[in-house]
């Protein structure tokens, strides 16, 4: 079972205090996130899932030097990094956003960039902008990672994903996987608010299911389980070709971690989780008491 250290504790993200979630984030710096993770590791986390943002490739890049991270340690990054980008683009405008992008990328493989960018949104092509976006967010984790920890997988941010099922249109979904399974040779993952037309409208378009990572809320109160906890519930119990991993176990602070525990033992299989923490204490009993679930 996956068990996850999310980290929107430490760039400043919290679905009920943006503010207090920031003012948490300053008072940590890299050092500081690097202990917490390798706390959470000792106690029994299999993995890091987080954002393509700024602070985490620092993050990455002084894991490398850890010398007690475990050989087994997963990385699942989750990108785009949708509120930077929006954030760059409403502040210095698109011409930055794109320049800032493709500094990340090597010079090698920067051309390329530039070059498939360009003709894709000449183009209009949402998909080609996709990929060449991907590629350049991907391999700029590639290298700062430690050399211990493997990609498990790559997931598509919720409101790409959530965008797409919106509108009905799953092929944009369709070609992410396609390039993390054929050019990356890693499992693809979405992240969704809306597991169960997720999994309608995959079935309907007859698009595998088969080892695709799926993070999507999952907590004893139904926040954030859309349409309603019981049909997630439903939905889940059918996904046993899929990685399912909750989040929002806590449900944004309202529930404790027992509560959370006894209702992840409820389900009708078992799941993955991702959990933010703060400090290291907190690592070591929040993953502690997850490791009970294996």
């Amino acid at each position: 079972m996956d068990t996850l250290i999310g980290d929107n504790g430490f760039i400043g993200v919290s679905h009920l205090s943006q503010e207090r979630a920031r003012e948490r984030s300053e008072k940590l710096d890299v050092s500081e996130i690097v202990g917490i993770i390798e706390a959470a590791n000792v106690a029994g986390a299999s993995g890091y899932t987080f954002s393509t943002h700024p602070t985490n490739m620092q993050v990455l890049t002084a894991l490398r030097r850890s010398k007690t991270l475990g050989d087994e340690f997963g990385l699942y990054p989750v990108l785009p990094y949708a509120q930077g980008y929006v954030r760059l683009a409403n502040e210095k405008g698109i011409r930055a956003l794109v320049d800032e992008t493709l500094s990340k990328l090597p010079l090698m493989h920067r051309a390329r960039a530039v070059v498939e960018t360009g003709i894709s949104a000449v183009r209009l092509d949402p998909v080609g902008l996709m990929r060449a976006y991907v590629d350049v967010e991907l391999k700029s984790y590639v290298g700062p990672k430690p050399e211990k920890s493997a990609i498990r997988s790559v997931l598509l941010h919720e409101v790409v994903t959530d965008l797409c099922l919106g509108l009905g249109n799953l092929s944009l979904l369709d070609a992410f996987a396609r390039l993390i399974r054929e050019e990356y040779h890693l499992s693809p993952g979405f992240v969704t608010y809306n597991l169960v037309r997720f999994v309608e409208l995959f079935r309907q378009e007859e698009m595998t299911l088969k080892d695709v990572t799926i993070m999507t809320p999952f907590n004893s109160i139904g926040y954030q389980m859309s349409p309603s906890r019981q049909a997630c519930e439903t939905c889940l119990s059918s996904l046993s070709e899929s990685n399912v991993i909750a989040m929002s176990l806590l449900a944004g602070g309202y529930l404790s971690l027992d509560q959370a525990v006894e209702y992840l033992r409820s389900l009708s299989r078992r799941v993955g989780v991702a959990v933010g923490v703060s400090t290291r204490r907190h690592a070591e009993e929040t993953f502690s008491r997850l490791r009970t679930l294996k």
